[in-house]
C-alpha cells in the first residue's frame, strides 16, 4: 500500500518546527510522508515588512519566521503568495493542509485542500452551547475580526489576544486564571501556533472546561484522511 504524502503549507516560513511534529505526532500509528512549504519563503524578513505590511482596514494575519519570530502580514497581500506554494505541493503530496486558521478562499487545487478555519467553524456549528466562550488569537489587532467570526456560533463571546509565539507560560496560567473567574465554560484557541503545553494550562482551569485546539483538530481530521 502506498504511503500517504501531506503538504503542510504555512502562511510564514518553513519548516514550522514548532507545529508539524506535534501534529506527526498524533498521525504517528499511520505510514504518512509530509513536505513543507510557506508563502514567505522567498522573501527576507526586510521584503516582508515592506512588502506585505498591513495597511489601514487590511485584515492582519499573524505567523513565525524560520528564526522564530513573529510578523505580522496582510491578508490580501499573503494571498498570491500562499496560491503559489499550494501549487508546488500539488506535485508532491496527495493531501495538502493550510497551517493556519485565518479565513481564505476556496484554493483551485488538483489536489484535497483541508482548512482549519473550516474544520473549527464544523465543530463550533455542532455544539449546542449556550454559556460563556473564550476565542484566544494571536493578536490585538484581530479582535474585531474575531468577534465578527465567531459571534455567529456563540453570543456570550469573550476575545482573548494572547501571542503564541511571544507570549510566556505565565501569560497563559493568567489567562487560565482569568477564564475561572470569568466562568468561562468553552475556549477555541483560534491560531495553528498555539502549543500543547499552552492547550494544557488552559485546560487546568477545571474538569468541566472543554478546549479546542487549532492544530489537534487539524490533526484529528488528517487522521481519517490518510
Amino acid at each position: 500500500m502506498k504511503k500517504s504524502s501531506i503538504g503542510f503549507v504555512t502562511i510564514g516560513q518553513s519548516p514550522r518546527t514548532d507545529v508539524v511534529p506535534e501534529i506527526m505526532k498524533i498521525l504517528g500509528e499511520h505510514e504518512i510522508s509530509y513536505v513543507e512549504a510557506g508563502a514567505l519563503d522567498d522573501l527576507s524578513r526586510e521584503d516582508i515588512e515592506r512588502d506585505l505590511r498591513p495597511e489601514p482596514g487590511d485584515i492582519i494575519y499573524v505567523t513565525r519566521l524560520r528564526d522564530g519570530g513573529e510578523v505580522k502580514i496582510s491578508k490580501k497581500k499573503l494571498l498570491p503568495l500562499l496560491e503559489k506554494k499550494i501549487r508546488e505541493l500539488e506535485k508532491k503530496s496527495d493531501i495538502i493542509a493550510i497551517l493556519c486558521s485565518g479565513e481564505f478562499p476556496d484554493f483551485e487545487s488538483i489536489k484535497p485542500v483541508i482548512y482549519p478555519d473550516k474544520i473549527l467553524k464544523g465543530i463550533a456549528s455542532s455544539i449546542g452551547y449556550k454559556g460563556r466562550t473564550a476565542v484566544l488569537i494571536p493578536a490585538k489587532e484581530q479582535i474585531d475580526y474575531a468577534r465578527e467570526k465567531w459571534s455567529t456560533y456563540f453570543k456570550d463571546l469573550i476575545v482573548i489576544p494572547v501571542s503564541p509565539y511571544t507570549s510566556s507560560l505565565k501569560d497563559f496560567e493568567e489567562i487560565r486564571e482569568r477564564i475561572r473567574r470569568e466562568n468561562i465554560g468553552f475556549v477555541i484557541m483560534d491560531c495553528i501556533g498555539y502549543t500543547d503545553a499552552q492547550r494544557n494550562i488552559i485546560r487546568e482551569t477545571g474538569e468541566n472546561i472543554k478546549v479546542i485546539s487549532t492544530r489537534r483538530a487539524l490533526a484529528k481530521v488528517l487522521s481519517e484522511l490518510v
